[in-house]
């Protein structure tokens, strides 16, 4: 075939030449499934990465990334965010955006009185309400938050004169239900409702079906008609009733919804927002 090459080197050489081409082949055809994985996976992240810009959380994956604050939700707007502290479960906050700044979880709100604040220990625990509408978050998640990070405090009131004005705590944190969810760190006080909290600092988180508080003759959650870091009683308490109009008699003295330092123990406010944020942080902090 080949003028002085002997057949059987010529098999051996072409064989040699087949088996090199079907390995080109096989290789481009590799090549050209991993770029097909690869876009894959890019397309998935570049999804992800959306969800996470309109949603603020991931729920494609089961290593989801969630973030711990409203400070890293990335949103200015208002609203629901999921969070993820370490010890629980993700769950929904309200960030507030706007009334002091941003980065506020909110972990009370009333406005209207059509959620009863006269619950039990167990109920303030895990938090209730709706967090569109009137709730408590939850002394279990305020604790995790607190205790993650440094946070502090912003109390708004608003009368029903249309007067609004608020009182900021530079540090706040609260213990674990060994503890009773006391209120072991309230910081330096600034603001223009006074401080009606001071008192309150170190004090147990008291129900009608917990009485921690220190006064003996009376249990002054089931007294005053609320849940609160009752001493012996209080200087404020807005977890109790709603009183439409804000001013009530006296023998209904603390009753109501008050902040004893604006307009005393018999005045009950039209709005009351409690918020929380981590304090001196700016670079995110996420949690899987």
């Amino acid at each position: 075939m080949f003028p002085g090459v002997p057949v059987f080197s010529v098999c051996i050489a072409l064989s040699v030449m087949i088996f090199c081409h079907a390995e080109t082949l096989n290789l481009f055809g590799n090549l050209e499934a991993i770029y097909e994985q690869a876009e894959n996976a890019l397309s998935t992240l570049q999804e992800s990465l959306l969800q996470l810009e309109t949603n603020g959380t991931l729920n494609t994956s089961p290593d989801v990334i969630y973030p711990t604050s409203c400070l890293t939700s990335g949103d200015l707007e208002n609203g629901l965010h999921t969070l993820k502290v370490p010890g629980l479960s993700p769950f929904q906050v309200y960030c507030e955006n706007q009334l002091a700044g941003p980065g506020w979880i909110v972990i009370q709100k009333r406005f209207s009185g059509n959620l009863s604040f006269f619950r039990n220990w167990k109920e303030y625990k895990n938090g209730f309400g709706n967090l569109m509408d009137e709730y408590f978050l939850g002394l279990e998640k305020i604790r995790a938050l607190t205790a993650l990070e440094p946070h502090e405090l912003y109390v708004h009131l608003e009368d029903f004169d249309d007067t609004i004005k608020h009182a900021k705590f530079d540090e706040f944190a609260i213990g674990n239900e060994d503890d009773d969810y006391a209120m072991n760190t309230l910081g330096k006080y600034s603001g223009t409702a006074g401080d009606s909290l001071r008192s309150h600092r170190k004090m147990k988180f008291s129900t009608y079906d917990r009485d921690n508080d220190h006064e003996f003759n009376k249990n002054c959650a089931f007294y005053y008609l609320g849940g609160w870091w009752y001493n012996a009683c209080l200087d404020s308490n807005l977890n109790g009733q709603y009183m439409p109009g804000g001013k009530y008699e006296e023998s209904l003295f603390a009753r109501g919804m008050c902040w004893r330092s604006w307009r005393g123990h018999n005045y009950g406010y039209r709005v009351t927002q409690m918020m929380i944020r981590p304090k001196c942080r700016m670079i995110p902090v996420t949690q899987r």
